[in-house]
């Protein structure tokens, strides 16, 4: 092939790539917006006590199960299986590939919902315990059906992602939250006990499930999917992708296991409400409301991540899977380091800003009804120690597929591993020292640990790696970071002073304010500097690397 058609046809190439980008990134920002109305309608309902402790904890289980078994293990190792089946076999053994992996994926599920569910019932018989807990088990209980639909509705996303669709599953997040704000705010207006408002909430959101699940499927059918059911032939399919996915899994699993053991410290380490409940320990770290302000700061601090971490990462897995099947090496580095240094000159302004903002955020946001002024302080504590770590989560998100598509899935499972250990020393360490934001702080330290480490590792596997393009664009970046922090400080000591009258108005500008000349200034710095990438996203065609 001529050497400048090719080089035409892998720019376009990385165009549709980061085209995609955009589109999965804005419908994600559409969500993220909607999550964050919905969150700041729930603790206006219910502030930062006991029932929303209880409701975070519980909503972990299936929103972790999702992360693992839906969109990331098992979609990280059907895909490529999927892809390979539809390029090499045709249609039908691709659509019987994914039958299959979906059949197994149910049932599979479905024992594990009914293991769960009895589980929680004998504990609710035979072990005695206190509202907090008792409110715990019954609301993991409702809620455990949804484990089976969300991990279901994912595992069908990828068979959009696999057809080369990213805008149609980008949209059920949109509509999961669209439902649970109009739910809530509803229950929050009629009806008067917060006890049952939960537990309706809990029901309403397996319901919003169905509904998903109902619509994703005949539109997969209508885009041409076709369900071929050939059990003879998917079965080895089948046990390739789940001997494939074990690693994966496992090391997913180690990373939302660290997210879970957080709020379990969390809820565990709070003292108890209850004067008469048993105390075991002689003096707790935590106040009442610590879990749910976790839960708050990990929503904030994740919002560059789900916009921007997982959405690159979401699309740029299959092309680096490509260059690595191919032997393409050379274009393996050029796009792992495009991505790379996206999340450097992306994501470290990202962090630095949520922290800048993190208490008007947390103001404008949640603070309102029974979210009272002691709970913005915590909050926003939470989010300052989480954001120091996003950018280190979205450059995770990033390494590990890269490790992925060269068919390396024990490298990222044992520094997973050795992050379990680092998380744990770091929780327990800093919890006594920080409190509440001492769990968020060892969450980041981790995550930074696991990225470095990460990065070293798959870069020395790499020959000839740009390494003085990314210490070029880090040193731009820091740069463009503390001219932004000095405006941002700037702007910020402006709003004390600022009277406006409606006190909506004032914590919005008070937002607003040290927001936009916080922007303003990095990408003024970044365009005199010459940091292409915060403006790679906004473009229509790309840059050459």
């Amino acid at each position: 092939m001529d050497d400048s058609l090719r080089d035409s046809q892998e720019d376009s190439q990385r165009g549709r790539l980061f085209q995609r980008v955009r589109v999965v990134g804005l419908l994600t920002l559409l969500s993220r917006i909607l999550g964050l109305f919905r969150d700041a309608v729930m603790v206006a309902s219910f502030g930062n006590g006991a029932i929303m402790d209880a409701f975070t904890v519980a909503f972990r289980v299936p929103n972790m199960a999702r992360q693992i078994f839906g969109e990331g293990a098992l979609s990280t190792a059907f895909l490529p299986v999927f892809i390979q089946d539809m390029e090499h076999k045709g249609k039908q053994a691709a659509f019987q590939t994914a039958t299959a992996i979906l059949a197994v994926t149910t049932i599979g599920l479905l024992a594990m919902v009914f293991i769960v569910e009895a589980s929680l019932f004998g504990i609710s018989i035979f072990v005695p315990m206190s509202y907090e807990a008792g409110l715990l088990l019954n609301l993991t209980a409702v809620l455990t059906p949804y484990l089976l639909l969300i991990c279901v509705l994912a595992q069908a996303c990828a068979v959009f992602h696999g057809m080369h669709i990213f805008g149609v599953p980008a949209l059920f997040p949109v509509l999961l939250n669209a439902l649970w704000i109009i739910g809530a705010w509803s229950l929050d207006h009629s009806v008067a006990s917060a006890e049952t408002r939960i537990y309706l909430i809990a029901s309403g959101i397996v319901g919003i499930g169905i509904v998903q699940l109902g619509l994703c499927i005949p539109t997969l059918r209508q885009i041409g999917f076709r369900f071929e059911w050939n059990w003879a032939v998917g079965r080895d399919r089948v046990q390739v992708v789940f001997a494939t996915m074990l690693p994966v899994l496992l090391g997913l699993s180690i990373t939302q296991l660290n997210t879970l053991c957080d709020s379990l410290i969390a809820w565990s380490l709070t003292a108890p409400t209850d004067p008469t409940t048993a105390r075991w320990l002689d003096s707790y770290p935590l106040t009442e409301g610590t879990a749910a302000a976790m839960y708050l700061g990990q929503r904030l601090y994740q919002f560059p991540i789900g916009v921007f971490g997982v959405a690159l990462g979401t699309v740029i897995y299959p092309l680096l899977t490509a260059h690595a099947e191919r032997g393409e090496t050379g274009l393996f580095r050029e796009d792992l380091a495009r991505g790379l240094r996206m999340v450097i000159a992306i994501g470290i302004p990202a962090s630095v800003g949520l922290v800048l903002i993190a208490t008007p955020l947390t103001q404008l946001i949640f603070e309102r009804g029974e979210f009272t002024a002691e709970d913005t302080i915590n909050t926003a504590a939470m989010i300052s120690a989480y954001a120091l770590g996003a950018w280190a989560a979205c450059g995770l998100l990033i390494i590990a597929r890269a490790f992925y598509a060269l068919g390396d899935r024990q490298t990222p499972l044992r520094i997973g591993l050795a992050a379990v250990g680092v998380n744990l020393v770091a929780n327990l360490s800093l919890v006594w020292i920080f409190a509440g934001p001492g769990l968020a702080l060892g969450t980041s330290i981790t995550a930074t640990f696991q990225v470095l480490l990460a990065g070293w590792l798959l870069i020395h596997r790499l020959e000839d790696f740009p390494w003085n393009s990314l210490g070029r664009t880090l040193l731009k970046t820091m740069f463009a970071c503390a001219v932004m922090s000095a405006a941002c400080l700037a702007a910020a000591t402006l709003t004390p002073h600022l009277d406006i009258g409606s006190a909506l108005i004032t914590k919005l500008v008070g937002l607003l304010l040290p927001l936009t000349a916080g922007a303003t200034a990095f990408l003024v710095i970044a365009r005199l500097t010459g940091l292409p990438e915060p403006f790679d996203l906004l473009q229509k065609n790309d840059r050459n690397s």
